[in-house]
């Protein structure tokens, strides 16, 4: 037997519908409105932060730069007062060194402190302003390094008494180190106010903006949420109002489905044994025209009996109340009391099945191949086989027809429920159920089944785990399509199918 890909399906052979809506709804439309305004919050906020940042750093930049200012003018104020001194002591013959000796003193502490307000104190671990400006290092440091010079120059001369030298030094050199220092202070200076005032301004814009914000975007965004809130509310009262809906509906159905089958099987049973009684009858023999006609009526009521069954599996399917009893199972066995009383009824089968044993439910083995020989004699040829063989730790069997198959667009579909062609049943003369009821068995057992068509033949392929020598046991099916609700006794709907032929048998 040849080997058959295997259709992938989805779980209980249903096609997945799927919804794609538009781009641009509405929760993503609100989702990028509040990440928007959010971006936006978290901007303000940046953007206040780094003001409010920039306006302290140039402030302390100023009041280093005033500071540098107002040292070194105590610098030139002593180093003057200290030459004016030496000048006078040496002209009248006065005597000031204490008052010297002071003047150099404040001198030295002022330089100390203008080298420390430009290049920063080690000591105490604050910055200095060439560290919070380095692009003043060129101008600022050559101005500031040839006012220290001279004024350290002038402190030494005193120092060493050299009074005319250290004044024809004040007078020439101080002055003008000191005005060029100091008109590159005042613009450095001028510049950080602009820069301080220019940050200020900008803050208050951002604080009109948050305030803005606060006042206006944030309500907004609250009643825009509440709305989506209550929307998705009322939303959700809908869909479980609808689906609450459709959950009666599918009970109703299931219930009239469950109901309508048990009472058509009840007459059903009656009409195929008694049938079957009447071709036994001698004066029925005799007649050839009433052996058919009693013959039609034993098959068209076994045929109607196979589609009752179908309604009742698959209303306990979808009930989730179907119920497996697991045993060892000869399939050749199995195969033998299905196939006989189709021969009976006029269907030509062939048999090529090997022994095997397998662990499945043995009416619903009885059940998936009724269904599957019935297809065959429905839509298949003349020749029908059923082929058996034990392959890789599994039980494949086929049952085979040579009939012209199913029409490609189908095969995706072909164990779905109800399927169609165009606006066309594709299932004719039958409920629409046989193919996907033996699906969900086959698949509740344990197994797989598939189709293909090959070498001009149609073959339904089942596949089942060989038994292992475990006990009996049951197990309730779960059904493809939704879980089990209000679970029911399922021994009703398994032995359905096999009372019609056991009553022929008797």
């Amino acid at each position: 037997m040849s080997r058959f890909p295997r259709l992938e399906k989805n779980p209980g052979g249903r096609a997945r519908e799927v919804r794609r809506g538009p781009p641009w709804d509405r929760i993503l439309v609100i989702s990028f409105l509040a990440a928007l305004a959010l971006l936006v919050l978290l901007g303000v906020v940046f953007s206040v932060a780094y003001g409010s940042r920039r306006i302290t750093t140039n402030a302390t930049s100023l009041h280093k730069a005033d500071e540098i200012l107002r040292t070194s003018t105590v610098v030139r104020a002593q180093l003057g007062l200290a030459v004016y001194l030496a000048a006078v002591d040496r002209e009248v013959g006065t005597n000031s060194t204490d008052a010297i000796a002071f003047s150099i003193s404040e001198a030295e502490d002022a330089l100390v402190e203008v080298r420390s307000g430009f290049f920063g104190d080690p000591t105490t671990e604050t910055s200095g302003l060439l560290e919070d400006l380095p692009a003043s290092l060129d101008v600022l440091g050559g101005e500031l390094g040839a006012f220290t010079q001279v004024s350290g120059e002038i402190i030494a001369l005193l120092e060493s008494n050299d009074s005319r030298t250290a004044q024809e030094m004040a007078n020439s050199q101080l002055d003008s180190e000191f005005r060029g220092m100091t008109a590159v202070l005042v613009g450095i200076r001028n510049e950080l106010r602009a820069e301080i005032k220019s940050s200020d301004e900008f803050l208050g814009t951002m604080s009109t903006v948050t305030r803005f914000l606060v006042a206006f975007l944030i309500p907004g965004a609250v009643i825009l949420i509440y709305r989506e809130l209550i929307r998705r509310q009322q939303r959700q009262a809908e869909l479980e109002t609808r689906l609450q809906a459709e959950r009666d509906i599918g009970h109703a159905r299931e219930e009239f489905i469950a109901n309508a089958s048990h009472e058509l099987r009840t007459p059903l049973t009656g009409i195929h044994g008694l049938a079957m009684l009447l071709e036994e009858e001698p004066e029925i023999k005799e007649s050839e025209m009433a052996s058919e006609l009693i013959g039609l009526i034993v098959s068209e009521s076994a045929e109607l009996g196979r589609m009752v069954e179908d309604l009742l599996t698959t209303a306990r399917l979808d009930a989730g109340a179907l119920h497996y009893t697991f045993e060892d199972v000869q399939v050749l066995d199995e195969v033998a009391e299905v196939v006989e009383p189709m021969r009976r009824a006029g269907m030509s089968i062939e048999v090529e099945c090997e022994p095997g044993m397998v662990r499945a439910d043995r009416l619903r083995l009885r059940q998936v191949l009724r269904n599957l020989l019935s297809n065959a004699r429905k839509y298949g040829g003349a020749s029908v086989r059923v082929h058996g063989v034990l392959e890789s730790g599994a039980f494949v069997c086929a049952v085979v027809d040579d009939g012209p198959g199913i029409p490609v667009d189908l095969e995706a579909r072909l164990f779905e429920r109800f399927i169609h062609q165009g606006q066309q049943t594709a299932v004719k003369e039958s409920v629409g159920l046989g193919l996907s009821i033996v699906r969900s068995l086959i698949e509740g057992m344990g197994g797989n089944v598939y189709y293909e068509r090959e070498d001009d033949e149609t073959a339904f392929v089942m596949v089942l785990p060989l038994a292992t020598g475990a006990p009996a046991e049951t197990r309730v099916a779960t059904s493809p399509h939704r879980q089990a609700e209000q679970p029911s006794d399922g021994r009703v709907g398994a032995m359905a199918a096999d009372e019609l032929h056991s009553l022929a048998e008797s």
